[in-house]
């Protein structure tokens, strides 16, 4: 099951995220990007369908179209993974937060 303060805590991530591309901070964006990523992949189905059941709003988005959705954009983040895994690298070694 997903823990709710996890999504709580991705939703201050990708905001922060934004923030940081708002202010021209692109490393640190693209670091949060990055390590948001990085726990996506990780999910496992249960997890998904948690997260799923979270953002849908029926009757307008299914539970199970929300969970398809994230299932495909996972499949295309680990299709680019080693790209964004070296900038979540980078970034780290860098000392960035």
């Amino acid at each position: 099951m997903v823990n709710q303060d996890f999504i709580k805590y991705h939703l201050h991530e990708a905001l922060y995220a934004a923030a940081a591309d708002a202010d021209g901070n692109e490393a640190l964006a693209r670091q949060l990007h990055a390590g948001t990523k990085s726990r996506l992949i990780s999910m496992t189905d249960d997890e998904l369908w948690e997260l799923a059941k979270l953002t849908a709003s029926p009757p307008k988005l299914p539970i199970e179209l929300a969970y398809k959705r994230y299932k495909q954009k996972i499949e295309e983040l680990k299709a680019t993974a080693s790209e964004w895994m070296k900038e979540l690298v980078n970034g780290t070694d860098k000392g960035q937060v």
